[in-house]
């Protein structure tokens, strides 16, 4: 039997609603703070969509073929009436939208026998993310409410790592989320449509407490043209708002010492400590105020939070404790004033400034008594934002949205011995702080970030053949680094064994001294089509183009990446045309830009010297007797601001990274969904500094150049490793500089390789009043030679410009398994209302372990032997023959496999009326406490072994307890 295209929509929507296949959120690519209600009804039927909350309404027609869309809706619960020609009238109550969601709403024609049995199914949002033949990318929505039900850490990371394809990363970067094996510092964050991530290293971003959150859209793959800069994932963050209705809330979160478990301490074969993280104890007491609702009803909204905490560590070292404290509070702020159905402005304002105070004293281990104070360093952190937001829908089919918002953040370090030099003593193999210093590298750190964006979206409907729907948009930030950073006391000792040395001991100095304001301008525009080329095939065809523009310190341009143009490319179709299968795929290039810390460090005017001197002795204060140099001084950077020509490559490339994903859904019943997926990763183009001394040396002999000798750590450029080079560099001493070619072959450099592969088999059983489960597998293979932004093996966050590719000798055995390559995964989350007043929940992790190393000097290249433990080579025997053997990267192993089970259970008392709640939480209720990471150095000199090598560097965390009281009314 024949049906015409809108009947046969129709039938499947009613066939959705009837299984329950269409009862939680979809994903769609919407707005980065909206969602959409879609459906299908008669041509020239009226919708209207209400929120009964904020008295917001729209109206629209049905177009000719049956199909209505309404874009750009605030996160809430609608109402949605179809009023038909002939008068009859249809309501669909408790429709859910969330943010980057389409809710689907399908309305039967009146004379279908499916309307008289289908037409009282009402859509109703659930926790969980269902078959959305709509989306082609991988995303995450996580709610309040699941998240308020779970076990699950309160910050924005271990949100992210509850979604597929997600791993922790390394301690050195704090607790920070890898993304499809990208690095910690390649994710955005967004709140409320409003950029705020750390754009100096990528390292996180501003945050907010989670009583201000409403929900988190993590979109891990194939997220749509709108979104740049980030080759990892984005996490994108949506506020509370008010509604017509004042409420008000009050909670506490505290975390007692005396139930959280020690962390273990690592002790080396001779006995004697390395860590003493088992006497490490910390206390967290935090309380929220909220207050949310209509300073003019139907019009004007709020939304306030204060929150207040204190918070406090006690730190022990082998020599050192550390007292750190903060208490600093948070305010937060959510304005929506609907000025007409048709034009919304709001506004967001929080504070997220804080004073950390490290306070460090003396500390003898032996008998654990606290010694003399030796200053404190306040770690200032945070700042504040503001953000600015317009939606006007102008008619039926054009929606104008626009965004302008300013973002401050402080990382400015600033000690009380900030006088004093730094001094550290690693003569017995453990990094001892000696002296009166208290910060090493104290200054002043401030970013801030000035944006706006312009996105539209524009249905033109049936054009030639299909339905198309367009999306384009542009935006531009400027982002500014004020920076003053120096060595406290202005020089750094370090005092080390040494066979070099007639003493046997050696001194490292080392002079250090940045400053400057650094500012980049990021533009981008992007154009979307969404073509539903029939019923059931859905293709997405964008294209975004980017441009970053770097200054130095003198405000010019030092390296500028136009014409970026990324295509993106997804497919979606509905099997069967009933939404119960769906296969999609997804192919999308993503660019990086060059993160401000690259200005600052390569394009100011840095001073960074070292030499190395003969240690005689050690004065009363800890400072060196200094006997006859053992090196000459390497200048790493001589204080001048240089003529970007010198440190810039001019054939320089973008850094980039092509994705491809192809996924398959199956629902399973009315509530139960499997899916499975396949991810590639690479990154084609990556940006780094490198050495060209060697290449140079070998240059100016070919060309005539008799006096030029550079000396191995003369001359860094920023360049795409393994590519051809132009630069210019004054080869003959005259003051003027010249040009030079050099080829990849004389450089010396391999190409940078990052790849991924990954298969994902996903579970969602989704919220029936009762109970809900969402769980994941994933295989992932993350291999190359360089691991990307920021470089995890020796924990260094200057993006871009890491040791890995400073010398050519350094690449040598660097292809094998990357840091966050964690081969297996298992994630499954959950809860269980057992009886009215009880909610149980449960959280459970798997992981396979990181790849291990050894790192040592390189036994034949000069230059890459002077960065010391760099090399991918090390003497791991113990004959006293220095004989360094070839450990490529990730051929050690890796660390065990790491289990965590986190449990939750919330007494909700009926005689409250549910307003008063009480939550116990158990994190790593097994207390399992397996190493996540070990030491990776293996020689302190050629010759010396480390005795760290191989112990514990982290472990998982203990078991720890949180406990909460709230009171909403």
């Amino acid at each position: 039997m024949h049906h015409s295209p809108v009947r046969r929509r129709l039938r499947s929507g009613l066939l959705c609603l009837a299984i329950g296949a269409c009862l939680a959120p979809t994903v769609h690519a919407q707005s980065n703070t909206t969602g959409s209600i879609n459906g299908l009804a008669r041509s020239g039927d009226t919708i209207v969509i209400e929120n009964p909350a904020t008295g917001f309404s729209r109206e629209i027609s049905v177009a000719a073929d049956g199909a209505f869309r309404v874009g750009s809706l605030p996160p809430g619960t609608y109402r949605v009436v179809r009023r038909g020609a002939d008068g009859a009238t249809t309501v669909r109550e408790n429709v859910a939208v969330a943010t980057g969601t389409g809710a689907s709403v399908n309305f039967a024609d009146a004379a279908s026998s499916d309307a008289a049995r289908l037409d009282v199914v009402q859509v109703v949002g659930t926790a969980v993310n269902p078959i959305d033949v709509s989306s082609v990318e991988s995303a995450t929505i996580l709610t309040e409410a699941m998240l308020d039900a779970l076990p699950v850490q309160r910050n924005v990371t271990d949100v992210a790592l509850l979604a597929p394809g997600t791993t922790i990363g390394d301690t050195a970067f704090g607790n920070l989320a890898s993304f499809g094996g990208a690095t910690v510092g390649e994710n955005a964050y967004y709140i409320n449509g409003f950029n705020v991530t750390n754009f100096r290293n990528g390292l996180g971003g501003s945050t907010v407490p989670f009583e201000f959150y409403r929900e988190f859209q993590v979109k891990t793959g194939g997220y749509g043209a709108e979104f740049g800069r980030s080759t990892g994932g984005v996490i994108n963050a949506i506020t509370k708002r008010g509604t017509n209705e004042w409420k008000f809330g009050i909670n506490t979160y505290f975390e007692p010492k005396g139930l959280q478990e020690d962390a273990p301490c690592v002790v080396r074969p001779d006995g004697t400590p390395l860590t003493l993280t088992c006497r490490n104890s910390a206390s967290d007491i935090e309380a929220n105020f909220t207050a949310a609702g209509p300073v003019v009803k139907d019009r004007l909204f709020i939304a306030a939070i204060g929150n207040y905490r204190d918070y406090g560590e006690e730190l022990h070292a082998v020599g050192t404790y550390r007292d750190r404290k903060n208490d600093d509070p948070f305010w937060g702020a959510k304005l929506d004033w609907r000025i007409t159905d048709n034009h919304l402005v709001e506004y967001t304002g929080f504070r997220d400034r804080r004073h950390i105070v490290d306070t460090a004293y003396l500390y003898d281990h032996e008998t654990d008594t606290i010694g003399e104070r030796r200053g404190a360093t306040t770690l200032q952190r945070g700042g504040r934002n503001d953000i600015f937001g317009y939606t006007g829908y102008l008619s039926d089919s054009f929606t104008l949205s626009a965004l302008y918002g300013e973002g401050e953040y402080d990382r400015s370090d600033v000690g009380e011995g900030d006088h004093c030099p730094v001094i550290l003593d690693v003569r017995t193999g453990v990094n001892i702080q000696r002296g009166c210093w208290s910060n090493q590298l104290p200054g002043t750190a401030v970013d801030t970030r000035e944006a706006y964006r312009i996105d539209a979206e524009w249905d033109i409907g049936d054009v030639g053949i299909g339905r198309h729907r367009l999306r384009f948009g542009l935006d531009q930030e400027k982002n500014i680094s004020e920076d003053n950073t120096f060595y406290s006391g202005h020089v750094l000792w370090q005092y080390r064994p040494a066979d070099r040395s007639p003493t046997g001991l050696e001194v490292r100095q080392r002079f250090y001294e940045n400053a400057g304001s650094f500012e980049t301008r990021s533009r981008a525009f992007y154009l979307e089509d969404h073509w539903n080329i029939s019923d059931s095939l859905l293709l997405v065809l964008g294209l975004r183009n980017e441009q970053f523009d770097n200054k130095n310190a003198l405000g010019e341009t030092f390296t500028k990446q136009s014409n970026q143009w990324a295509p993106r490319l997804g497919l979606s179709w509905d099997i069967a045309g009933d939404g119960s299968q769906k296969f999609f795929a997804n192919a999308g290039r993503y660019h990086l830009p060059v993160a401000n810390n690259t200005n600052v460090r390569l394009a100011g005017a840095e001073f960074f010297t070292e030499q190395f001197f003969v240690l005689e002795g050690v004065n009363a204060d800890f400072t060196p007797i200094i006997g006859a140099p053992l090196t000459p001084v390497s200048v790493f950077a001589d204080g001048s601001v240089h003529d970007p020509r010198s440190i810039v490559d001019q054939n320089l490339k973008p850094m980039f990274q092509d994705e491809f994903i192809l996924g398959y859904q199956k629902q399973l019943g009315g509530h139960w969904s499997v899916g499975v997926k396949g991810i590639y990763r690479d990154l084609k183009s990556t940006i780094e500094d490198v050495a060209i001394d060697a290449a140079l040396n070998a240059y100016a002999a070919a060309n005539g150049y008799d006096d030029f000798e550079a000396g191995g750590f003369d001359f860094y450029v920023l360049t795409n490793p393994g590519r051809d080079m132009r630069v210019f560099i004054d080869m003959d001493g005259d003051g003027t500089l010249d040009q030079v070619d050099l080829t990849a072959a004389q450089l010396g450099y391999p190409d940078s390789v990052r790849k991924y592969h990954a298969i994902e088999f996903t579970v969602d059983r989704a919220w029936d009043g009762v109970w809900f489960l969402q769980g994941s597998y994933t295989w992932a293979k993350s291999y190359g030679n360089n691991e990307g932004y920021v470089r995890s093996d020796n924990g260094q966050d200057d993006a871009g410009l890491t040791t890995l590719f400073d010398q050519p000798g350094l690449l040598e055995g660097a292809y094998g398994n990357l840091p966050n390559d964690r081969r297996h995964q298992i994630k499954l989350f959950g809860a269980w209302q057992f009886a009215p007043e009880w909610k149980a929940s449960g959280l459970l992790n798997i992981a396979s372990g990181r790849p291990k190393n050894c790192f040592g000097n390189h036994p034949t290249d000069a230059f890459a032997a002077a960065y010391g433990a760099e090399s991918f080579y090390c003497d791991l025997t113990d004959d006293g023959v220095y004989n360094p053997q070839h450990y490529p990267r990730g051929s050690l192993g890796t660390t065990p496999w790491t289990y965590r089970i986190d449990l939750g259970l919330e007494y909700r008392p009926l005689w409250a009326d549910k307003r008063f709640a009480a939550k116990l939480d158990v994190v790593n209720i097994l207390n399992s406490r397996r190493v996540t990471e070990v030491n990776e150095v293996g020689e302190l000199a050629p010759g010396t072994q480390a005795p760290n090598y191989g112990l514990p560097a982290a472990f998982q965390a203990p078991r720890g307890v949180r406990m909460s009281l709230s009171y909403d009314w």
